[in-house]
């Protein structure tokens, strides 16, 4: 049974049906500069106004990753120091990185996140290339059931992804396991370039969503939505 939780901005809402369902396991997948972690740190603001507790891995250090947020509007300071996110920075100091400690993470992650699951509500990870560079499409296939076994016991997962982070056969096995996947991309409108949305499934939208939407961010207003067409992007 699904609920739907406000993003916190009611176009990008409207463009979904009403929000985000949840639970539920949400894909965001997009190149580099196509605003994937804009349109998660959306999701993130909605979950948190719904006095939901996050688990946040993240590639960047703790502070970079705040900063980052707040150049475009999301101010995830207070929640953090009130304990109702969790960030967990992937890249520590003084890490030795190697093909073999690599491809440890998605079991190190699975590990973390089970310890912490009865403390949040919603898992974000942004992204979820570093942990894949070195891994099997075996280990992938077993933390997405992983995360699917979260999910029904009442928690959403949001995961940010490259579109080349996935062979062809586990990015359908992917799209098929997910309750939403979206797709990121970038075009153009006269001279001026918009990133762009499509959504390619969403289950559980309290109303039918649009196919899709463009968008910008902003620095002032955070994500605002373009008037065009996705038959032209």
């Amino acid at each position: 049974m699904f609920n739907v939780i406000s993003t916190g901005n009611e176009e990008i809402d409207r463009q979904f049906g009403g929000g985000i369902p949840a639970p539920s396991l949400v894909f965001i997948e997009g190149e580099h500069g196509t605003g994937k972690s804009a349109i998660s740190a959306q999701i993130m603001q909605g979950l948190l106004d719904s006095k939901k507790n996050i688990l946040c891995v993240i590639e960047n250090t703790v502070k970079q990753y705040i900063q980052k947020m707040k150049s475009i509007t999301f101010n995830f300071t207070r929640p953090f120091v009130m304990n109702q996110i969790i960030f967990v920075p992937m890249y520590v100091e003084n890490a030795k990185w190697s093909k073999k400690n690599s491809e440890r993470i998605l079991s190190e992650i699975k590990k973390f996140i089970s310890n912490k699951l009865d403390t949040v509500d919603g898992i974000i990870i942004d992204s979820i290339s570093p942990m894949v560079i070195n891994s099997s499409n075996e280990s992938i296939l077993n933390f997405l059931s992983f995360c699917k076994e979260i999910v029904a016991k009442g928690k959403t997962i949001i995961i940010t992804s490259h579109s080349s982070d996935f062979s062809k056969s586990t990015n359908t096995a992917i799209i098929g396991a997910a309750d939403v996947y979206l797709k990121l991309g970038t075009t153009f409108v006269g001279d001026r370039e918009v990133k762009t949305l499509k959504i390619i499934k969403l289950l559980g939208a309290a109303e039918s969503p649009e196919s899709g939407f463009a968008f910008e961010v902003d620095m002032v207003f955070g994500i605002k939505i373009v008037p065009v067409s996705m038959a032209n992007a």
